[in-house]
């Protein structure tokens, strides 16, 4: 078998394990309270996909959440089909899709009512596009000008990379695209400043894991001083200086304009290959160890997101858990509907996610405050009582 065989052999099972891993904790988790309201009214792409897949695979946790697996697994393919073209060894690739699909912000958008999908989608999309022909596909970019708010950002890298390769017509389009980019969508700048940039460093380091988001700013300096800078490095510079300009004075919707930094990861993969590959066998042991830490990192975030309905059982206090809010709502839905209860008035977070589970709102009032004659409903995982509501 050749080296392409295997690598596409390799990928094949590394995401047959991922889509079996991911959608179990997607049947096991609730829907949020910003899920139900993305559903229920939806603003954005994420609301209306939700929307479709629910109307095609059912109204359920798995219903809700397939679609969004699925947009992961192609922008799996894409990230191996794009790494093929930028890196030397299809085995590079395969690693380059591997670390993709171990990043914790990628695994939690895979599986959650969000919008990164759809961006790392068209990024990547854009990218694959570009590095294979050397051509700008237009009727893409008009798409995603009408897509989600995160493509101002690709449009004005466009722009920048039609300055530094003389390509009038892409910056005219790209001008084209941004403008109508910003009718359609509002980035939200304004507002009374408040610097939120060390909450935006947190959410960077969750979503990369640490050492993945520091090699990631020196991949961006080293490219910085080559010659010939890829599609790639413009737009996650553009990206990554837009979240640490603006969240100088505002809060930025990261999960959106993060995943733009997405497409970058062909670039850290070809610089670690790169390093790794003119030093004598004797020096490479030195060299892998950071590389080594970094996977067992992710590795380990990677085994909190799916083994995190477990944790309920070592925590005291449930709302200490990172992922409470996803949790409870569907075993407290099933709980009352066996007590043939379809009907409850609630807080209203809870009542709108019980609402996507088919208990309405109105009749008995359901709280975590026990009283005379009212029904006890214990929510117990792996034979731990979680948490209690009474119906009075």
């Amino acid at each position: 078998m050749n080296e392409n065989k295997k690598a596409y052999l390799f990928l094949f099972f590394i995401l047959l394990i991922d889509f079996f891993l991911l959608l179990w904790v997607g049947k096991n988790l609730s829907i949020s309270f910003y899920e139900a309201q993305s559903f229920f009214n939806p603003r954005d792409f994420a609301g209306y996909y939700a929307k479709l897949s629910v109307s095609l695979f059912g109204r359920s946790d798995i219903g809700l959440r397939i679609g969004f697996l699925l947009l992961h697994l192609c922008n799996g393919v894409l990230m191996f089909l794009l790494a093929k073209t930028f890196l030397k060894r299809p085995s590079d690739a395969v690693f380059c899709a591997l670390l993709f699909l171990l990043l914790p912000g990628v695994n939690a958008g895979a599986i959650l009512i969000s919008n990164s999908g759809i961006v790392i989608f068209f990024s990547l999309l854009l990218c694959l596009w570009h590095q294979k022909t050397q051509k700008f596909p237009y009727w893409l970019l008009l798409i995603m000008a009408f897509v989600d708010k995160s493509f101002s950002l690709v449009f004005l890298a466009l722009i920048f990379y039609g300055i530094a390769h003389k390509n009038t017509f892409l910056v005219f389009a790209s001008l084209v695209c941004f403008a109508v980019n910003m009718y359609l969508f509002d980035l939200g700048i304004g507002g009374h400043p408040e610097s939120h940039f060390v909450d935006m460093i947190g959410h960077l380091l969750l979503i990369f894991s640490p050492l993945v988001f520091l090699y990631f700013l020196y991949m961006i300096y080293r490219f910085a001083n080559s010659k010939a800078k890829p599609l790639m490095w413009y737009i996650v510079v553009v990206a990554l200086s837009f979240i640490f300009i603006f969240s100088l004075r505002q809060r930025v919707d990261i999960e959106s304009f993060a995943a733009l930094l997405i497409v970058g990861i062909p670039l850290m993969v070809n610089l670690y290959y790169s390093g790794l590959r003119v030093r004598l066998p004797k020096f490479k042991g030195r060299y892998k160890i950071p590389f080594k830490i970094t996977l067992a990192i992710l590795l380990c975030m990677t085994g909190l997101l799916i083994f995190s309905k477990p944790l309920f059982v070592v925590l005291s206090n449930e709302e200490n858990h990172f992922a409470y809010r996803h949790y409870i709502a569907q075993e407290l839905a099933k709980e009352l509907k066996e007590q043939k209860i379809k009907a409850v008035r609630t807080e209203a977070r809870m009542q709108e996610r019980l609402l996507f589970y088919g208990i309405q709102k109105g009749g008995r009032k359901l709280s975590q405050i026990p009283k005379k004659d009212s029904i006890k409903i214990p929510i117990i995982y792996y034979d731990k009582e979680v948490t209690t509501f009474y119906v009075q």
